[in-house]
């Protein structure tokens, strides 16, 4: 599960920052050549099926749970590693809980101070060690610094590199095993974002390197590697003509404190020092309004496949309604976005949950969890089920045994347990 907050589920919603620019949609192609997208059709209304989750195991306290918040978690030597912010004596502190297989014991590796408003730490495996990314307090006030942190087998961290950034609203970024990527905002009369990336080595950062468009207005990085490269995706956006408006929209933009716009994903393939091997593409309509995203590694493919959900919010202001689509991606393109199953949509963003076989989790309508077992190739393979256990939970990961990592921020005594769900 990616990008998490501590004690609700309704406030996984990015912050949607870097609001600049004219139309972007003009230097991306079609993910697929030569057709234009398809827009995805209303889904089915399927039956939302009886909780198949239940907790099998005590759980693992985690030392000083003041504040707590959950971010990454990967597999990581004999257990896993999740990514975590707490509340120290020093300050709000990034950490790295290192969490026994069996979920019995979480030792917290503290990765420095980080911002007041920064999501927890980045991580990703890297050989036998963990990579790992956080905002430190920088020296100058004009400026931010990611920090990056290797740890290795025995749960010691040792600094690797910084890069400094420009400060602006957003604190979006996310980490491959040699890539770290993060959304900055172009000077000039017409400012709009810009993704950028640096190479991470065994030693240092290589020198940053613009990989969205120049016509893109880009913003919420993610990486994903694809054995010889990465894959990195981006929102792009671009504000809608005043006409476009309906009588209500002027006033449901000025509740919520900025104007309408489109947005859509786009991605580039890197090669291994970041350089790009092919050409922008569009992957969602350019006339939609996704509001966040998450991606997914396939592993039961032949060749490097990504499986991407995004939150349409259509005409939706409030924060709840819209669709998921999916949409899977390859190097040369991806199909047509279709649509999830699912009952409605709440607040919230659409997060996977990694695994052999992994699942899809979302928040419904009333605020409620819901969880959709997916296939290798990222097909579900039965309706969504309701988990009212899960409500106040974050499910992180998922085991072969049909066991899932699932971190409770809000209970001191077991902030991680062993949860079995049925697929």
């Amino acid at each position: 599960m990616k990008r998490v907050t501590a004690l609700a589920l309704v406030a996984l919603v990015p912050v949607v920052a870097c609001h600049r620019g004219p139309d972007a949609a003009a230097g991306a192609t079609d993910a697929l050549p030569g057709a234009a997208l398809a827009e995805a059709g209303p889904p089915a209304l399927p039956a939302i099926v009886p909780s198949r989750c239940q907790v099998t195991g005590g759980g693992a306290a985690v030392a000083s749970p003041e504040e707590l918040e959950i971010g990454d978690a990967v597999v990581f030597g004999e257990g896993y590693a999740v990514a975590m912010v707490h509340r120290t004596a020093a300050g709000r502190m990034g950490a790295v809980a290192l969490v026994d297989r069996d979920v019995t014991t979480a030792r917290v590796v503290d990765v420095g101070v980080t911002l007041g408003d920064a999501t927890p730490p980045r991580l990703v495996p890297r050989g036998k060690d963990l990579l790992v990314a956080d905002y430190a307090l920088p020296k100058k006030s004009d400026t931010r610094e990611l920090a990056l942190q290797v740890i290795g087998a025995g749960g010691d961290a040792k600094p690797l590199a910084s890069i400094v950034q420009q400060r602006d609203d957003s604190l979006a970024f996310d980490l491959g095993p040699g890539l770290v990527a993060w959304d900055e905002e172009t000077m000039g009369p017409t400012p709009r974002g810009v993704v950028r990336v640096a190479q991470v080595s065994a030693d240092h950062a290589g020198t940053p390197r613009d990989a969205s468009s120049p016509d893109s207005d880009a913003e919420m990085p993610r990486v994903v590697a694809d054995g010889a490269g990465y894959f990195v995706l981006w929102m792009a956006r671009r504000p809608e003509p005043v006409g476009a408006l309906d009588a209500s929209a002027p006033a449901a933009a000025e509740a919520i404190g900025e104007p309408r716009a489109y947005s859509w994903l786009e991605m580039v393939t890197l090669d291994a020092a970041g350089a790009p091997v092919g050409p922008t593409r569009r992957l969602t309509p350019t006339s939609g309004h996704v509001s966040t995203y998450d991606v997914q590694a396939l592993a039961g493919e032949g060749r490097p496949t990504l499986l991407v959900v995004a939150r349409d919010d259509g005409e939706a202001v409030d924060g709840s309604g819209g669709a998921l689509l999916r949409v899977r991606v390859r190097e040369d393109g991806a199909d047509p976005p279709l649509a999830f199953p699912g009952d409605g949509l709440g607040r919230g963003a659409p997060s996977f949950v990694e695994g052999p076989l992994p699942w899809l989790a979302w928040i419904g309508p009333h605020e409620e969890m819901r969880l959709l077992p997916l296939d290798a190739a990222g097909v579900p393979v039965a309706p969504p089920s309701a988990e009212p256990l899960l409500d106040e939970a974050l499910p992180l990961a998922a085991g072969g045994d049909g066991r899932m990592l699932v971190a409770f921020p809000g209970d001191a005594a077991a902030a991680f347990r062993r949860v079995a769900c049925s697929r």
